[in-house]
């Protein structure tokens, strides 16, 4: 499965969604995992990309927030944290800093509850 987000204007964005299948008939597993991610997930991001563009709008609010909870219990987004720390220690590497730091950078922003 592939999932963009993409900025489609000030105040708009728009999503896709591409499934890659091993046949053109779904199995009872993945039609259930297909509903999930519509029914539940998608729920959720949708809730977040508003919220965050609400917040956009104010002088406050400049950039979003990551769900990542180092104990790793329910809702974060290690994943996409472990990523961002590789990005990091490859700039660093490109500019001459500092390398291997992608395990322990710590969040931008505070750990949500």
């Amino acid at each position: 499965m592939v999932f963009q987000i993409i900025p489609a204007g000030h105040d708009r964005t728009l999503d896709t969604w591409d499934f890659y299948l091993e046949t053109t008939e779904l199995t009872e597993a993945e039609r259930q995992s297909v509903r999930y991610i519509d029914e539940v997930l998608h729920q959720q991001d949708i809730r977040i990309v508003e919220s965050v563009q609400r917040g956009m709008s104010t002088p406050a609010f400049d950039q979003g927030r990551i769900v990542y909870d180092p104990a790793g219990p329910g809702l974060s987004e290690h994943g996409v944290h472990h990523f961002h720390g590789l990005l990091l220690d490859a700039y660093r590497a490109t500019a001459g800093g500092e390398t291997g730091a992608a395990e322990g950078v710590e969040p931008a922003v505070p750990v949500l509850p």
